[in-house]
């Protein structure tokens, strides 16, 4: 099966019949899911935002055919994990099986993830236009100042002598992220702490400095990085 039970049930029947029959949503009609994952031979290391599978919904950039002629734009109740390394959407269609398939990155707008707490990852260029950041963030707060964390991947490449027997033989990969601020399109890297913040908060700097001192502000928390922008966004 393509889908877990809770996502089935919400199908049309016309692509449940798909879906058991490999026909609907499991085609290269749709051009929406590959049979399996991209494969990355000798490559180690942090592939993953969160390597555990988390259920939760995917919306497309738009409607997708259903078998049957029903268009849907969501599919909720997977479970999913992003591979950051090959900036693919992973779902784990059977986890008896092991059987996992592939939603083409190009294909998404937004996923959502439910445990342990709600996240929303956005494509960036749902966003802002600006080329100078791509792929999936994490938005931690939206309203006038849109805070995200950006994930990225940084490689290093094998450097093993074969002469000495020393090195490594493997490229590996290695997480990182940066917090970018939107505004009016517009995304500007922070700099998490006071002068960082209060650069893009000029306009509520006496409030947004008493709310720091009421809250005693951890800067290298996600959790207090959000308070911060939800308090400015009045929410």
């Amino acid at each position: 099966m393509l889908l877990t039970s809770a996502a089935y049930a919400q199908l049309s029947e016309g692509t449940k019949v798909g879906v058991a029959t490999g026909k609907g949503l499991n085609t290269d009609r749709s051009g929406v899911f590959w049979t399996t994952p991209t494969e990355s031979s000798n490559v180690t290391g942090d592939f993953y935002i969160d390597s555990t599978w988390h259920e939760g919904s995917v919306k497309f950039n738009a409607a997708i055919p259903q078998f049957g002629g029903v268009e849907t734009d969501t599919l909720s109740g997977i479970l999913i994990r992003y591979n950051l390394l090959n900036a693919e959407l992973e779902v784990l269609a059977n986890r008896a099986k092991n059987d996992i398939r592939v939603i083409k990155v190009g294909y998404l707008k937004s996923f959502k993830t439910q445990e342990p707490s709600p996240k929303l990852f956005v494509n960036v260029n749902a966003l802002t236009k600006d080329a100078s950041i791509s792929g999936f963030c994490e938005v931690l707060s939206s309203g006038k100042l849109t805070l995200i964390k950006h994930y990225k991947t940084k490689i290093t490449k094998p450097n093993y002598n074969p002469g000495f027997g020393t090195g490594q033989k493997n490229t590996i990969v290695r997480q990182d992220s940066e917090y970018y601020v939107i505004s009016n399109g517009k995304p500007e890297k922070l700099n998490p702490g006071k002068k960082g913040i209060f650069s893009v908060m000029n306009d509520k700097q006496k409030d947004v400095e008493a709310y720091l001192k009421e809250k005693n502000v951890n800067f290298k928390t996600d959790e207090d990085l959000k308070g911060i922008f939800d308090f400015y966004n009045g929410k």
